[in-house]
Parts: structure tokens; C-alpha cells; sequence
């Protein structure tokens, strides 16, 4: 058997078809890595991995074609049936030999997600159960191709029939659906590789479908030894031997079909493995400073039984109580039935939470504990994408020890953006009132403001909205400010920022330096540097898009983001004709967000009734993205924007402590790779590598042609 695995081996390598397979299997599988994790970001390979096998019923042909087809075209068949090796280790060499070039391009595909984990959060799990789903998949594959293969003796025949089988058995269950007859679908279904394949590829190791791709490969596999067995026989033979190869036909079916219809039966706790869960239960390190501050008794009520608690609540339940000042109880529905009532009269779910300090309490539904990417899926069974209970929780327990609450009010009637999505949980998270309002009719800021937001307005303010914001500032304000490109600059709002030292360019900035910019020239992807409110984001990157630039020369100016020096200013990106550098376009370093603080001297009648003079710190802080506080721009940095306006936001409501914990997804959805190292990825992966394949494979068929 070796010596024939050498010898296919030998035969693929010395030819152009093995090298056109290695080419064109690496070639798809660096297309789709390209473009759906390194251009679109996406942190799920799998997704790549998945799409490559539609082209099975392309690359698998290639690969099995000449499998026995050309042993009978060329006539060397009986040469092969006479050496003194065994039918079945024949065909078992050959096989191996396959599947041997079938996994080269399998064990390079297996760093693609290693080279995107080096930027960010990625679905590796998922990842390599897809991998082990493909190669599954693949022999099973090669298997009905060798088997076709020996039906015929003209390659072409063999290539095509294996394509038609392959694309079938892809689509299969496509068939059945649309038939819609019961019966039907089931047997249709026993023929649906995909169906399978489709199991593993959200992360769970699944018994049935391994099971399935291997016992259909070895049908096959016997299939072709029986074959060439008749076909030894001149297609008759002795009665006895067609009647042992009719016993080892049905019994091999019969085979199959037991051992897969027994796995149906068995339950999915013995059959599948989830490999993606992560260790939820483990607090982040905003909760554990923030319950190491607490300094009042609460208690945990969970309204239901201890032991019906799944591991990643308990545990994490556990974790909670091992802080001073943090009890938790289990009430059991059966025994205390009227617990509900002490907090509300619509009742409690099994499984809800109630956070409680003496007479203030916050109740948190069973339903809120994990998260589905469709707010319906909770109802039909489907599987969660994330775990909040941490975030719950915390939060609950600032609300019940917290007596005044922050309250944040944010502008608008002048196009300014309202705060929402994941931003607007984040605030409701740090337990941070929010309120709408208008300086036009409030005629100033309220004097309970602890913060106001200003949201990319595309309306200039009046002069007496500006005095209004002087005033609050003056009297130690906090103001976040996010702007955005405007036909006609906003000269009373940019005089504003002046005064405190920031000058706003009229212009959108774009970037040269494609390590420093996500897909296009205006998507920019600066670090955030450490300045004394986001120095434990540092080094982390942001993603700042349609950036109005900033510039300044005041040293009471800190820089949050800035650009690198090939940075150039669109001054009308609407009428600009290039995303390059044109004539006319301001370059240089630009800066996309600043943080500045200084002390404001209140006075005595400005001041708190019976105070005297009072010192406060005013705190102002500038984006020029409109989009600083968006969730579609934020789910392509991994949450880093969420954070970052977390964190600001936690120092100008005086918050001690950050306590906006998010979801503990169960997988991140994207990654953001530059510009540069994706093209270089994707021109090395699915252009130099399979093409230098190639190249060799003419080349050595051209060697072998002159001899």
C-alpha cells in the first residue's frame, strides 16, 4: 500500500493536475479569507472555510479524475491488478495519496486564523471545528470520486460525473424542501453532505456528522474495491464471488445506514460538544474595583432552585458573594411562591434576579441574562450569542448604594445625532440619567448637568447658544463634543472650540499610510494614546471615520487620536474626484480627538447658596467623527469606541469607578486589519502562492514533456 501511495503521489507531483489543485485550492481559499476577514473584517474564518466547500464539486474532479479512469485508458490496469498487493490496499493507496494533496492546502488554510488573531478577538474555535468539518467533507468526497472514477475509462467522464454527484449531495436538501413531502425530505436527507457539514460549523464537535463523513467514505471506498473485483472477473465470474460481492454490498449499506440511524437516537448531550463556551463566570476587573469600593450590605435574590442554575450563573453568582457586602440567596419558586409580590404585582420569571438594599431594589428579568443576535430566537430555542449577567448585576448594585444618580443632558434642534444601540446601554449601565434638550427654549444648561453631550450637529448654534455653553463651562462643565463635515463651516461652534485652544479645519481627513487606515482612505484607525482620561485604553486602536480635522498648539491640550503625517485634508469631499491627494488638499498630521481640563473659579454668587468660593474642574472633550458614538462603526473595532466613550464619560459624571461592563459575546463579529497588511495577505495568499504553484506545475510538465 505504501508503494502505491508513492507512486500516485509521484505521478499528481510530476504532472500539472496535482499542481493545478494545490493552485486552485489555495487560490479560493485565499479569495474568501481575503475578502471576508481581511478586507470586510469579519472575526469569523469559518465563514471563509465554509464557502470553499461549494467548490468541491470543482477541485475534488480534478484531483480524482485520473484515479482509475487513466489506468484504463492507458492500459495499465493489469499491470497494477498483477502486482502483489491486494485490491483493497490498492485502492487504499490511491486513496491516501488523494488525500494527502487534499490536506496541503488544508494544513495552510489552518494559520489563517492565527494571522488574524494578531488583530483582534477572533472565532478560533469555530474555526478549526470547520476545518475538521472540511477535511471530513473532503474524504468522504474523494472517496465518491475515486469510486466514479472507476466506472469509466475516459477522464473527462470521470471529472464530470463527479461533479454532478458532488453538486447534488450539496444541494440535496434544497431538493427535499422543495418537494415538500415528508418521506421524501428524510431520504433525500440521508444524502445531504452540506446538512452535516453545516453542524460543525458554528463550533460544535458533532459524533453524528463525523460518523457520517467517515462511514459514507468507507461505503465508497468498499464500493470501488467490489468494482474493480467485477471488473477483474471480466464482469462475470464465479457465482459464489458475485454472490459475496452482493453480500458485501448490502451489508455495507446496511452497515451505514444502522450505525447513522443509531446515532439519530442517541441524545445531543452524548453526541455534540460545544466548543466555543468560554469561562463567563470569571468577573472583569471594572467589577471586582467596583465591589472592592462597595461599602453597603446588598443582597442577590435569585427566584429559583440552587441546583437549577446553569454553571456559568452559579459560578459567577459565587463570585459575587465572596466580596464583603454581597450576599446571595435562592428563593425556590415552590416553597416561597409569593416572593414576587414584595416587588412587583406582574410577577417574576423562574430565573429572575432581584438586587436589593434595604427599600430600593432592581429586578432583573430571567429573559435579559443571555442576548440573541434576533430578539424572536429566545422564542423559538435558538442558541444565545452572549451572556450579560455581569453587566446586570454591577449595575444593578450602583443603582440600589448610589442616592444621586448622574444626570447627562444631551443638545439638540440643530441635526445633532441621539445617542442609541450600545452607547446608550453603556450610559444606562454606569446607571447615568439621560435627558433631552434644546437650548433654544431652555435658554441655558441646567444647573443639575453633570455632563452634556454634543452630537455632530449639522446647524451652526446661535451666538446666545454659544454664551449659554460659556457659561455652563464657566461654571465648571463637562462637554463632549462630536462634530461632523458641514458645506458652511460652523463659525460660532468652531469659535468656541477656539477659545480653548482647539481649531477646527473645514475638511474631511483621509490617510497615505495604509497601515493606519480599514478598507478606505477615510476610515482611519489611529491608537489611542494615554493622556489622563483614557490612559487604560492606551495602545488600543479606534476607528474614527469622515473625520473633520483638529489641530492645535495649546499644551493644555491632551491628544486622544491623531494621524500619521501622510494624512491630507479633503476640503469638499463631495466634489472631490479622488480618495488620493489631489491638488489644493492640506497634508500633514491631523488630530481626530483631544481632552482638555482646567479649573474654573466660581463665584461666591454663582456658588451654592451660604457656600464660599468654589474651585471645579471643567472638562471638555472633542471628536471629529461623527460616527465616535455608532454602533455599526464600533462592531468593526471590536467595542474599542464603546470603551473609549465609556471611559470618558465615567470621568466627567464623577464616576470613581467604571462599572458599564458589556456583553460577554460568545464570539466577536469583527476584526479590523489595515490596508496594507490586508492587500498583502490577500496578494501573497491568493495570488503569489498559487501562482508559483502553477508555475511549477508547468514548468515540471514541460521537463517532462522534452524528455
Amino acid at each position: 500500500m505504501i508503494s502505491i501511495w508513492k507512486r500516485e503521489l509521484r505521478s499528481a507531483l510530476c504532472s500539472v493536475i496535482g499542481f493545478l489543485y494545490l493552485a486552485a485550492s489555495l487560490f479560493f481559499f485565499g479569495v474568501y479569507f481575503y475578502v471576508m476577514n481581511l478586507y470586510q473584517g469579519m472575526a469569523h474564518v469559518n465563514y471563509a472555510f465554509a464557502s470553499v466547500v461549494y467548490l468541491f464539486s470543482i477541485t475534488i474532479p480534478i484531483l480524482t479524475m485520473r484515479g482509475f479512469a487513466q489506468e484504463f485508458r492507458d492500459k495499465t490496469d493489469q499491470l497494477l491488478f498483477t502486482a502483489p498487493v491486494s485490491l483493497a490496499k490498492i485502492v487504499m493507496g490511491k486513496y491516501l495519496a488523494m488525500l494527502t494533496l487534499f490536506l496541503i492546502p488544508v494544513v495552510a488554510a489552518a494559520f489563517f486564523p492565527l494571522i488574524l488573531s494578531g488583530y483582534g478577538d477572533v472565532a478560533i474555535a469555530e474555526a478549526y471545528t470547520t476545518l475538521l468539518a472540511y477535511i471530513l467533507y473532503g474524504m468522504a468526497a474523494v472517496a465518491v470520486g475515486l469510486f466514479l472514477s472507476s466506472l469509466t475509462n475516459n477522464v473527462v467522464i470521470a471529472a464530470v460525473s463527479t461533479a454532478v454527484a458532488l453538486f447534488v449531495v450539496y444541494t440535496m436538501g434544497g431538493f427535499g424542501e422543495l418537494l415538500g413531502v415528508p418521506v421524501l425530505q428524510k431520504i433525500l436527507g440521508a444524502f445531504h453532505f452540506q446538512a452535516r457539514f453545516i453542524t460543525m460549523e458554528s463550533g460544535v464537535i458533532s459524533l453524528r456528522s463525523i460518523l457520517y463523513f467517515l462511514s459514507v467514505g468507507t461505503a465508497f471506498l468498499i464500493f470501488t474495491v467490489l468494482r474493480l473485483k467485477r471488473y477483474q472477473s471480466g464482469n462475470g465470474g464465479d457465482p459464489k464471488l458475485r454472490a459475496g460481492r452482493l453480500i458485501w454490498l448490502v451489508g455495507t449499506l446496511l452497515a451505514v445506514v444502522g450505525l447513522n440511524v443509531t446515532a439519530e437516537l442517541l441524545p445531543d448531550s452524548v453526541t455534540e460538544f460545544d466548543v466555543t463556551m468560554k469561562e463567563f463566570h470569571l468577573l472583569t476587573e471594572e467589577t471586582k474595583g467596583f465591589l472592592e469600593t462597595l461599602d453597603q450590605d446588598v443582597v442577590i435574590y435569585v427566584f429559583k432552585k440552587e441546583d437549577a442554575a446553569d454553571t456559568n450563573e452559579a459560578k459567577m453568582l459565587k463570585n459575587y458573594a465572596s466580596f464583603d457586602h454581597i450576599s446571595v440567596e435562592y428563593v425556590d419558586p415552590e416553597v416561597s411562591p409569593r416572593f414576587p409580590m414584595r416587588y412587583t404585582a406582574n410577577g417574576l420569571t423562574e430565573g429572575s434576579i432581584v438586587v436589593s438594599r434595604e427599600d430600593v431594589f432592581r429586578i432583573i428579568p430571567f429573559e435579559s441574562i443571555y442576548t440573541y443576535s434576533d430578539p424572536d430566537m429566545q422564542d423559538y430555542g435558538a442558541s444565545p450569542d452572549g451572556f450579560d449577567l455581569e453587566g446586570l448585576l454591577t449595575s444593578a448594585i450602583d443603582y440600589v448604594t448610589t442616592d444621586d444618580l448622574p444626570m447627562v443632558y444631551e443638545l439638540s434642534g440643530h441635526g445633532e445625532l441621539l445617542l442609541s444601540g450600545e452607547f446608550r446601554t453603556a450610559l444606562d449601565r454606569e446607571n447615568v440619567k439621560l435627558q433631552e434638550i434644546q437650548l433654544v427654549t431652555a435658554g441655558s444648561i441646567p444647573r443639575d448637568a453633570d455632563c452634556v453631550l454634543i452630537l455632530a450637529p449639522s446647524e451652526d448654534y446661535s451666538e446666545a447658544e454659544i454664551g449659554a455653553l460659556k457659561n455652563y463651562m464657566d461654571q465648571g462643565g463637562h462637554l463632549y463634543i462630536l462634530l461632523q463635515w458641514t458645506k458652511e463651516p460652523q463659525k460660532n461652534l468652531q469659535g468656541f472650540l477656539a477659545e480653548y485652544g482647539i481649531q477646527v479645519c473645514h475638511g474631511v481627513v483621509s490617510e497615505e499610510n495604509e497601515d493606519v487606515y480599514f478598507r478606505q482612505p477615510f476610515y482611519l484607525i489611529p491608537e489611542i494614546r494615554s493622556t489622563s482620561v483614557t490612559e487604560k485604553l492606551a495602545g488600543n486602536l479606534a476607528l474614527s471615520a469622515a473625520t473633520v480635522g483638529l489641530r492645535s498648539t495649546d499644551p493644555a491640550v491632551e491628544v486622544i487620536l491623531k494621524t500619521s503625517e501622510k494624512a491630507f485634508l479633503k476640503k469638499d469631499p463631495q466634489e472631490a474626484k479622488s480618495t488620493k491627494p489631489e491638488e489644493g488638499d492640506e497634508k500633514g498630521e491631523f488630530l481626530l480627538g483631544v481632552f482638555r481640563k482646567w479649573d474654573s473659579d466660581i463665584t461666591p454668587e454663582d456658588a451654592p447658596e451660604g457656600s464660599g468660593r468654589v474651585i471645579r474642574e471643567s472638562q471638555l472633550t472633542v471628536f471629529g467623527s461623527p460616527y465616535m458614538t455608532q454602533d455599526a462603526i464600533d462592531e468593526y473595532i471590536s467595542g474599542m469606541n464603546r470603551k473609549l466613550f465609556s471611559q470618558i464619560m465615567s470621568q466627567m459624571v464623577s464616576r470613581p469607578t467604571l462599572i458599564s461592563v458589556p456583553v460577554k459575546q460568545y464570539s466577536q463579529e469583527y476584526v479590523v486589519v489595515p490596508e496594507s497588511d490586508a492587500t498583502f495577505f490577500g496578494v501573497i495568499l491568493s495570488g503569489v502562492v498559487p501562482g508559483v504553484l502553477l508555475l511549477v506545475g508547468v514548468v515540471v510538465w514541460a521537463l517532462r514533456r522534452r524528455r
